[in-house]
């Protein structure tokens, strides 16, 4: 029997997603299809807030960091770096052959707004990217408050990567103005990897039109194009719509803000487990994330002798993430480990996890 998954990515998938990846194909250009692909659309608005279109890719959210640089800047943006994966975000501008200029932060820390309105207001940026949560130090940056900044700049897109918030921690698209807000399934949505999901706003479809060099699988227009007759330019994964059928199924059923309430209490009760340890959160105060708690290793606990005690016993966790904990190694700090609690894992699944970790804890 496979081990229950405490990671933050891929979460655990319960049974009957698991059983309607199975649901006898279809062909893609049949008006079953259609009705299928179709049907997606009031979900996913719904779980993004917003009234844009929701874009569903067969790649993982990394491929939509892609998507917001091809298709919507020519030259030059800004990216906040505040763990691995906004870096990555930047790293991927730079690939693409765009000027990136980065606000850097130490692992740990939020994007703040004022540090926004500062670099903005230098001029020249087509877009500003970052992230909402950063998976790897378990950060939830105040987006209200960027929001009011981004005001001041309206020529500037802004993109937001969501792949360890979306369906989590609530994120209301519309109202906060964002323009590409994308995440992937095998997070808060907890499916199998293998589908990324993005809202996009009617001005990214103009950008879109002046910029060159867009490709194809990625370019936003031909998806547009094929999503207002409930197609796809290609062959989708069908067997992941499924799945996505029925976990917006599930996740009406619950109701989303019951499921935002759910992950506050599965991170509230990680938050009071690891303070009556004694350790410390890595994440800045009053920016903890709702899915992921990133704790700082100051008893120096074997975390890989750990997991494999904890493996053994039919649990999956997660020792800390690599390169950070390489880095914070390298410079004589204490190291992470995080406990994820997203997607469909309840409080009782939680305690279950925490109860089997006491005796690690050493009191």
């Amino acid at each position: 029997m496979a081990n229950k998954l405490f990671i933050p990515g891929p979460t655990e998938v319960r049974q009957e997603v698991l059983e309607a990846l199975a649901t006898p194909q279809i062909g893609h250009r049949t008006e079953a299809f259609k009705k299928l692909f179709g049907g997606l659309k009031p979900g996913l608005q719904a779980i993004f807030f917003t009234k844009n279109d929701v874009l569903i890719s067969t790649s993982s959210g990394s491929g939509f960091w892609e998507v917001s640089i091809r298709c919507c800047v020519n030259k030059r943006m800004l990216v906040a770096t505040n763990g691995a994966f906004s870096k990555k975000y930047a790293d991927v501008g730079e690939a693409c052959a765009r000027e990136v200029e980065r606000i850097k932060y130490d692992y740990g820390k939020a994007v703040k707004p004022e540090d926004v309105d500062k670099a903005l207001a230098k001029g020249g940026f087509e877009a500003f990217g970052m992230a909402h949560n950063e998976t790897s130090t378990g950060v939830t940056s105040h987006m209200e408050e960027i929001a009011e900044v981004m005001k001041k700049y309206p020529d500037v897109l802004w993109f937001v990567d969501a792949v360890s918030s979306l369906g989590g921690i609530k994120l209301e698209v519309d109202k906060l103005g964002i323009d590409i807000c994308f995440t992937s399934s095998q997070k808060a949505f907890a499916m199998p990897p293998g589908l990324s999901m993005a809202s996009i706003s009617p001005r990214c479809y103009e950008k879109a039109k002046e910029v060159p060099g867009k490709g194809y699988y990625f370019n936003i227009l031909d998806l547009k194009k094929e999503y207002d007759t409930d197609q796809t330019p290609y062959t989708p994964s069908i067997p992941h719509l499924y799945a996505l059928q029925k976990q917006l199924g599930r996740i009406m059923e619950e109701g989303i803000e019951n499921r935002f309430q759910r992950h506050a209490e599965m991170a509230e009760y990680t938050r009071g487990w690891a303070a009556k340890h004694g350790m410390p959160l890595f994440s800045e105060e009053g920016c903890h994330s709702n899915t992921v708690t990133c704790l700082l290793n100051t008893r120096n606990l074997d975390m890989k002798k750990i997991k494999k005690e904890m493996s053994a016993q039919g649990y999956s966790i997660d020792s800390g993430y690599g390169k950070l904990n390489e880095k914070l190694e390298a410079e004589g700090k204490p190291t992470t480990f995080r406990i994820a609690h997203m997607g469909d894992l309840t409080l009782a699944e939680i305690k279950e996890l925490t109860a089997a970790l006491d005796p690690y804890m050493g009191g």
